[in-house]
């Protein structure tokens, strides 16, 4: 009777394994315990928040290629490396060189004001432009009948109505030009921007302005120095005009710009901005996994997490930003997913690693990869992206800043109603056969007030066509706080969601047709 039961047991346990697909055992050795040790590591104190760049960072790079190594995955960076490198100029302002001089006062850098780190010496008119933004399609120009070229603006901080309900992408698309790029086309020198909350806190602000740092083959947002003044700078600037900076002061608090107007002609702003210049290097990391069949190896499923975080607070007896949820979560279970992929059998597709630097200085490595791609842009199918998949909402946690973080089955996805719902069947198609997670789409929408689906490296491919699907576990109060620690980690959750991963990259690379590409006309019209 017993061993009856027992061959009974062995063949019931047999029919369910066969239901399941033959990944699911690659799957599995991604675990918690693997997961710890990678973080404990890169989100120590020793990687000093891995700031890009920084040693910390370069570092956690070192750490990655190691493993990649040891698993036999291929360099896919530039030069046969792994690495694909962001070079950066780095200009710096000049404080005790640099100043403003109005109506025979000088206003010292820090003090006075601060500024982008454009080197500038002039001595030019003023022009006040509300706003500062233009739609000429819908006959908005504040700069009309205006002497623009060779003054500096003066803006008010803030946007048009429409361009906040829009969007940014959706209002560039709809016509609407920003302060610097009217200023760049018209030939105005710079901007001095009125912003209430940045003028209170000038001396604090000092050092985080006085550094620009631009990636050589990206363009730059802006090359128009950008000045924010302090109140005794404005005052100096609207003295015995027809509007006071108290009452612009009081407007950009909340109430609508003054019409725009030239400043008494003999009043003319003498800026000098010194900026010394030096080269700093980055590196994000990329490997390659070979696929199994001769003709589609040459296509690639690409999955990517950001490897850097924000650094070292300048005060404070916790000083370093360790950054375990953004992004080590996201790292470590790209690592994971690498070695059940490098060292088990392999899909059809090729599987392509990258582990971005620069993403918190605005998406520098994702967009520098897709700029200047070190495979054929044109064969990546998809881009998968991992970043905070590492926290769980505790219960009877009430704070209002943990109220969107997911719960321990459940993980957002940002991407499938958006762009590809070929990539949607598929992801529902893996969870359902496999771990059954909560997938919640709530912030997969282009109109979600937070904006998600263009804040994070996926969005790059996205803005090639290439259509992306975006894990995150949701927001909390630890987000880019010294706070965001290993102990507060669920590395279960992570496992759970790096084994979905796992299998929605197998199915897609093992796939014999290609998910549609983006159409981002489509996405244009529909914000």
């Amino acid at each position: 009777m017993k061993r009856w039961l027992s061959l009974s047991l062995t063949l019931l346990l047999l029919s369910a394994w066969a239901d399941r697909p033959l990944w699911t055992s690659r799957a599995e050795t991604i675990t918690p315990t693997d997961l710890r040790a990678h973080l404990e590591f890169i989100a120590s104190d020793a990687l000093e928040g891995r700031d890009t760049p920084s040693r910390g960072l370069d570092i956690a790079g070192m750490y990655i290629v190691s493993h990649l190594q040891r698993w036999g995955v291929k360099p896919a960076g530039e030069n046969g490396t792994y690495y694909q490198s962001l070079t950066y100029r780095v200009d710096t302002v000049n404080v005790s060189e640099s100043r403003i001089q109005l109506g025979g006062r000088s206003f010292e850098y820090g003090v006075g004001f601060v500024a982008r780190a454009v080197p500038l010496n002039t001595s030019a008119p003023l022009v006040y432009v509300g706003y500062g933004w233009s739609n000429p399609s819908k006959g908005i120009d504040p700069y009309a009948g205006l002497g623009v070229r060779g003054a500096v603006l003066v803006v008010q901080a803030g946007y048009p109505k429409e361009v906040i309900e829009l969007g940014f992408d959706a209002a560039a698309q709809a016509g609407w030009l920003s302060p610097e790029q009217n200023a760049e086309q018209k030939g105005a020198i710079a901007i001095v921007r009125i912003d209430p909350t940045d003028m209170g806190r000038i001396e604090r602000i000092a050092r985080a302005w006085s550094q620009r740092r631009a990636v050589e083959g990206l363009q730059p947002i802006s090359n128009v120095p950008v000045i924010v003044a302090s109140q005794a700078l404005l005052e100096a600037i609207f003295a015995g005009e027809p509007v006071s900076a108290a009452e612009l002061i009081q407007r950009a608090d909340g109430g609508e710009p003054a019409p725009s107007f030239a400043l008494n002609p003999d009043k003319r702003i003498a800026i000098n901005l010194s900026v010394q210049t030096q080269k700093q290097v980055a590196r994000s990391v990329i490997g390659v996994i070979e696929g199994a069949d001769p003709t589609l190896k040459h296509e690639y499923v690409s999955i990517g997490a950001h490897l850097d975080h924000v650094g070292v607070a300048r005060s404070g007896e916790d000083r370093i930003f360790n950054g375990a949820d953004d992004n080590g979560s996201g790292s470590v279970a790209l690592l994971e997913i690498a070695e059940a992929f490098a060292t088990g059998p392999r899909p059809k597709r090729s599987i392509l690693l990258l582990w971005y630097a620069g993403e918190e200085k605005g998406l520098l490595g994702s967009r520098l990869f897709v700029e200047q791609p070190t495979v054929p842009l044109q064969n990546i199918i998809v881009n998968l992206n991992l970043d905070m998949v590492g926290r769980s909402k505790l219960p009877n946690d009430n704070n209002p800043r943990n109220r969107y973080l997911s719960g321990p089955n459940e993980i957002y996805v940002i991407g499938p109603n958006v762009a590809s719902p070929d990539l949607g069947k598929i992801l529902n198609a893996v969870n359902d056969q496999y771990l059954k997670m909560t997938l919640n789409p709530m912030y997969d929408s282009l109109n979600h007030p937070e904006q998600l689906y263009f804040r994070s490296d996926h969005y790059s491919f996205v803005s090639k066509g290439i259509p992306a699907v975006f894990f995150f576990s949701g927001l909390h109060e630890d987000y880019h706080q010294v706070s965001d620690s290993v102990e507060k980690i669920d590395f279960e959750k992570i496992a759970r969601v790096a084994r979905t991963v796992f299998g929605f990259a197998w199915e897609l690379a093992d796939s014999p047709e290609r998910p549609a590409r983006v159409k981002l006309e489509d996405l244009q019209r529909r914000r």
